[in-house]
């Protein structure tokens, strides 16, 4: 049995499929196939079941709990040794920058799990320090190819090349207004509910408001995008009058906004892009990638 057997199981128990696993990985499907087949045959039994698509079988599901513990391991044998040869090295700096609001929001005020895990990285790992940034999605995308930022958090899957994304889960965009509005007292609201409806013009036109924008027009609308100012005030005032916006949720945002309402759009309406941690495939620093691995196995744990 070797680690990287254990490791391309636990990639493609969580991506689902040996294809996505590869490409995460980038190593050929081949390989990964041969992988399981191997670790299959050393252990005596099937991993998964294949039959519903790549499913741990309940062996399978026993061994990754064993095998993620191994690799944790690891990581943390690897954060012990740059910890002791820190001493010698210069100070690192990262360059990362958040999409900014409302996803900024998630991150800063709410504690995302992404920003805990890279606080510890750094208190973990002496000699490193982070700096950060709050830009657009394709201001983020920019900076990386001008190699002006390490790594960037953007809400959907871009294509650029030399740009590698690394999914960490969806993000649901959810309309939000006040309780006192006429949408206040829906359960869910649909596409076509917002024909009409004045929307605050969102800050980025990201992919979640190209398809959003879309969505509208296959319905035979324009969605009323206004400008409205960036407080809270302003928007509670645009709201009062009738107003929506959209914004990415988080459930901790209904205990700091009690006057709000967060509907959810119908599930046949419903846009979910993920949040994707981007950073440049070559000339990307160590350290860079290091950080990469460490935020994508602590959001498996």
């Amino acid at each position: 049995m070797e680690l990287h057997q254990l490791r391309y199981l636990s990639a493609v128990a969580h991506c689902g499929s040996a294809a996505k696993a590869a490409e995460e990985l980038y190593v050929s499907k081949q390989a990964v196939s041969k992988a399981i087949r191997s670790l299959e045959h050393e252990t005596g039994f099937e991993l998964f079941d294949r039959d519903d698509g790549m499913r741990l079988t309940e062996n399978g599901r026993e061994i990754l709990v064993h095998a993620e513990a191994v690799l944790r391991e690891l990581d943390e044998i690897d954060l012990y040794v740059q910890a002791q040869g820190a001493g010698a090295r210069q100070t690192e700096s990262l360059a990362i920058a958040f999409k900014s609001f409302p996803l900024d929001y998630l991150f800063f005020n709410k504690g995302h799990e992404a920003v805990a895990l890279i606080d510890e990285f750094v208190y973990r790992t002496p000699g490193c320090s982070v700096s950060t940034f709050k830009m657009s999605d394709t201001a983020i995308l920019n900076a990386l190819e001008e190699e002006a930022i390490d790594l960037g958090f953007v809400h959907g899957t871009y294509k650029r090349p030399g740009i590698r994304l690394v999914p960490l889960g969806p993000v649901e965009t959810r309309v939000i207004t006040l309780r006192s509005n006429p949408f206040g007292r829906r359960a869910s609201v649909r596409i076509a509910d917002l024909e009409g409806v004045p929307i605050r013009s969102p800050f980025d036109f990201d992919l979640f408001t190209n398809a959003f924008i879309t969505a509208c027009h296959e319905h035979g609308f324009d969605p009323s995008f206004r400008e409205v100012p960036l407080n809270d005030e302003a928007i509670d005032a645009f709201c009062s009058g009738g107003g929506v916006h959209l914004q990415p949720f988080d459930p901790r945002m209904e205990k700091a906004y009690p006057q709000s309402v967060f509907l959810p759009f119908h599930p046949s309406d419903r846009i979910e892009l993920p949040l994707c941690l981007a950073y440049r495939e070559t000339l990307a620093k160590p350290l860079a990638l290091k950080l990469v691995g460490f935020i994508r196995n602590g959001m498996r744990r």
